[in-house]
């Protein structure tokens, strides 16, 4: 195959897949100003409550509830009979004192129970691209999911989400339920405030790794620990097949003309790998594979650390 051929394979590939994790999910809710509409157009305006548990034989389990959605009976989870239901309404009420500059884009809930809002902030510049921040608001009715905001970046250029906890700046924000104006005015002011000083250090960051070169080599390298192949241990050819493929298709976002600028630095290999994780097709054939993306993208933000742990391993005097 020729190089020209390759090239204009990969790009039909790449712009086919060109969106963000959240793109085919939920309903869409731009234009929409106040968030009683975006609950409403997104179905996400019912309430919530607690129904007792009974054994066959008809004794109530103690201190231990169902949290059902009232509107069809669909259930949750099983609970502790302390545990508190912030209704959506509630939960994300905070969200008006955010001011002008966010915008509704995106809200629904994924299979798990978890419901969210997806909004957007004023575009950053960072080293000559533009960003625009995003703010993921979620809530659920179970034990394991708090009322939060996680910050995650997309470059405009390509659609890459840019979801790193850095040590300096944290990309996610617990939401206390508070009940008057004055506290939740002080809660959106807190969630503007981390998202600033996330994509304050989110240009740092990328200044910082794209003033370091990396040479030929050490990208192979880069590689090398991001793709590892056990000598003592023997692979199937399916595993082989997805070690090559995962490789080829960081390799290929790597090369991309988007990435021209920064080839051959450190930046551009953590802009290759958050074009690799955000784009990358989900496995398996289930419903809700395209939600366990999206989740695991913007949630697990030390899924996209790798990608410093593994230059730090192979150039650790390059980057501080």
């Amino acid at each position: 195959m020729s190089d020209t051929i390759a090239v204009d394979h990969r790009n039909e590939r790449r712009i086919e897949m060109r969106e963000s994790t959240w793109s085919n999910l939920g309903h869409n809710v731009e234009g929409v100003k106040s968030l009683e509409s975006v609950l409403n157009r997104s179905g996400l305006n019912y309430n919530v409550g607690f129904q007792p548990i009974h054994l066959p034989d008809g004794r109530e389990v103690p201190n231990r509830v169902a949290t059902v959605r009232e509107s069809d009976g669909h259930i949750y989870d099983i609970v502790s009979e302390k545990y508190k239901i912030i209704q959506n309404k509630d939960a994300f009420d905070f969200v008006q004192y955010m001011g002008d500059g966010i915008e509704f884009k995106k809200a629904g809930e994924t299979a798990s129970g978890m419901t969210y809002i997806i909004a957007k902030l004023p575009d950053v510049n960072v080293l000559g691209d533009m960003f625009t921040p995003h703010v993921i608001f979620r809530n659920g009715f179970s034990g394991n999911v708090k009322i939060t905001a996680a910050i995650c970046p997309l470059r405009i250029i390509c659609q890459n989400q840019f979801n790193f906890a850095f040590r300096n700046a944290e990309n996610s924000i617990t939401v206390r339920h508070v009940g008057n104006a004055e506290q939740k005015l002080e809660s959106a002011k807190e969630v503007l405030k981390v998202t600033a000083d996330f994509m304050v250090e989110l240009n740092a960051q990328a200044e910082l790794y794209a003033k370091h070169r990396m040479t030929k080599p050490q990208v192979e390298k880069v590689l090398d620990v991001l793709f590892p192949i056990d000598p003592n241990k023997e692979l199937n050819a399916y595993a082989q097949h997805m070690l090559d493929s995962s490789r080829s298709a960081f390799v290929s976002a790597y090369e991309h003309e988007d990435n021209t600028n920064f080839r051959g630095t450190a930046w551009g290999l953590v802009n290759a790998y958050s074009d690799f994780i955000t784009h990358k097709k989900p496995m398996g054939k289930t419903d809700t594979k395209e939600e366990n993306r999206f989740m695991t993208t913007v949630f697990h933000p030390g899924m996209m650390n790798t990608i410093f742990q593994a230059i730090s391993v192979v150039a650790p005097e390059r980057v501080r």
